[in-house]
């Protein structure tokens, strides 16, 4: 166990030593110290998007080669799933983006007395907080100096909420209500669609091999039946005949 261990270990610091030497490691690293909550936003809805490629290739290739499936309708399925999957990509990209550019609004709407653009909340802020400092005796703070600390909530408190709010319209709205509301309808137009391939199959089926196989069968029933009728042959004369004899 010892020497498993220490292996692993030795193994474990090789790739990861490795790892954080390349490039695109270090690029990665960079960008997430410079502008974190962005980094882990568009990293975060990456992943989503890359999960949800994997389960859509999965799910038709499942699709194609369910035997529970009939044969004839395995495409349909998969087609389904595959639209299914495309839908549920685009739109939590789709939400993702279309969010970024309402969050700014949506932001300074909610938490305006807060955070305002015109700088009216930081005044009332500032002054507030000058006046008991004065009042408990203290050297007030400089004006700058609260602007920065000021500024520095603000952006924090932004990120997040850009950050919660993004992730929620991709993965809670788009993935949850959007795409069910398209798929829905569309699983049932799709099932339609197969129900009436499936049915001009059959019939071109039977009417290329069923129907004439029938036709053959029933003429041969009425011969046998005529023929076979009182053990009688079907030519009158010969049946005059015979009555004669």
């Amino acid at each position: 166990m010892v020497g498993i261990s220490s292996v692993g270990n030795k193994l474990g610091s090789v790739l990861y030593g490795g790892l954080t030497k390349l490039e695109p490691q270090k690029k990665l690293c960079r960008w997430f110290k410079k502008d974190p909550v962005n980094a882990l936003a568009l990293s975060t809805i990456a992943s989503v998007a890359i999960k949800d490629g994997v389960g859509c290739a999965m799910y038709v290739t499942q699709s194609i080669n369910n035997k529970k499936i009939p044969e004839k309708r395995r495409k349909f399925v998969a087609a389904l799933d595959l639209t299914n999957g495309i839908l549920m990509i685009a739109s939590q990209i789709g939400m993702f983006f279309a969010m970024r550019k309402l969050n700014d609004k949506c932001f300074h709407k909610i938490f305006n007395k807060v955070f305002d653009k015109t700088g009216a909340a930081f005044k009332v802020f500032a002054e507030q907080i000058r006046a008991d400092q004065k009042a408990q005796g203290l050297t007030p703070i400089k004006k700058y100096i609260l602007k920065r600390g000021y500024d520095g909530i603000k952006n924090d408190t932004f990120g997040v909420f850009k950050f919660v709010t993004e992730l929620a319209a991709a993965t809670i709205f788009a993935k949850r209500i959007l795409v069910p509301f398209i798929a829905t309808p569309l699983a049932g137009k799709v099932e339609k669609q197969m129900n009436k391939h499936s049915e001009s199959e059959d019939k071109v089926e039977f009417t290329g091999t069923d129907a004439k196989t029938q036709k053959t069968e029933e003429s041969d029933n009425v011969k046998t039946e005529v023929v076979n009728d009182d053990n009688q042959p079907t030519n009158l004369l010969e049946r005059y005949k015979q009555n004669n004899k």
